[in-house]
């Protein structure tokens, strides 16, 4: 969701995405892994705020990253120089996502970074150009840019929809934060992967994929090639799966490259319960978002929200 508040403003909903599968081939030579992966962003979701500053330099204010280090000000300074323009605006994030959990928080924000930039500013752009200034700020930022899930593969950037059922699932953290490129190290050093090999599990999850009609279906594909070299070496993250399967959960697995687990359950009454049992951790009951016109069968009647 889009909103102008009529003082040069514009407040963007960031949402968190779920791997609800995620499978990781060999290193390319760009350095990036080739991956495919089901995702799908929930309601858990942080809040972007960008204003026009006219005359003052370029301000993120974010208790995570604040500054130029964030991804929101890569999008700001990608976008001005395909443009070659200034784009004078200062970018405010309310974090809900926790960092270091595998959740696209920060390319959630720089995805809405760019999606308010475009609003107050009446730029108008291409989605050619649209999607070139979010796959060069982050590999997880083209997805944030349309609604519902997606299977994605390439690096990530490579997108398509896939419409699934309606889906209920508790999102947990453990006490550790966990980053992308040691966690990816770390399945090097203990998994490699042969190109061969996984274009043929890939192709084989997308199949699957298509064919998922109900919640159980989606459940049967649930699947993390990083969470076993977390699991290894961190084993909260492991501990906090099994308390999830043992609360109830269809699947249980770790997102992205962690530290967040989550957990997909019947309705909403035994998410509910789940995230009761899972106390003192932090955790969270989500859905999916998607328009309800392209929901998947078997789905019920409620309306999705989007951005």
């Amino acid at each position: 969701m889009t909103k102008g508040n009529g003082s040069g403003a514009i407040g963007v909903v960031a949402p968190a995405k779920l791997n609800l599968a995620l499978l990781v081939g060999p290193r390319r030579a760009d350095g990036y892994h080739e991956i495919a992966s089901l995702m799908v962003p929930v309601t858990l979701a942080d809040r972007v705020t960008v204003r026009r500053t006219p005359g003052k330099a370029l301000e993120v204010t974010c208790e995570v990253a604040p500054g130029e280090e964030n991804l929101a000000a890569r999008v700001v300074r990608e976008l001005e120089a395909r443009l070659e323009r200034p784009l004078e605006a200062s970018v405010a994030i309310a974090k809900s996502i926790p960092a270091g959990a595998g959740l696209g928080g920060g390319s959630s924000d720089a995805a809405a970074t760019l999606t308010a930039l475009e609003r107050l500013f009446d730029l108008d752009l291409t989605p050619r150009l649209r999607f070139e200034v979010a796959a060069a700020v982050g590999s997880d930022v083209p997805f944030f840019l349309w609604p519902g899930p997606q299977f994605a593969t390439g690096r990530g950037q490579v997108l398509k929809p896939l419409p699934l059922p309606e889906l209920h699932a508790v999102i947990a953290v453990p006490g550790v934060a966990l980053a992308t490129r040691e966690v990816y190290g770390w399945h090097d050093e203990d998994v490699p992967e042969s190109l061969a090999g996984f274009v043929s599990r890939a192709r084989a999850l997308s199949g699957r994929a298509r064919s998922a009609r109900t919640p159980g279906d989606v459940a049967k594909l649930v699947e993390n090639d990083l969470e076993a070299c977390v699991r290894a070496r961190r084993p909260e993250v492991g501990a906090l799966i099994e308390r999830l399967r043992a609360a109830g959960a269809l699947a249980a697995a770790m997102t992205g490259s962690g530290s967040a687990v989550f957990g997909l359950f019947a309705d909403a009454e035994a998410a509910a319960k789940a995230r009761a049992a899972l106390a003192p951790a932090r955790a969270w009951c989500v859905t999916d978002l998607q328009p309800l016109e392209v929901r998947g069968p078997q789905s019920g009647g409620r309306s999705s929200g989007r951005r």
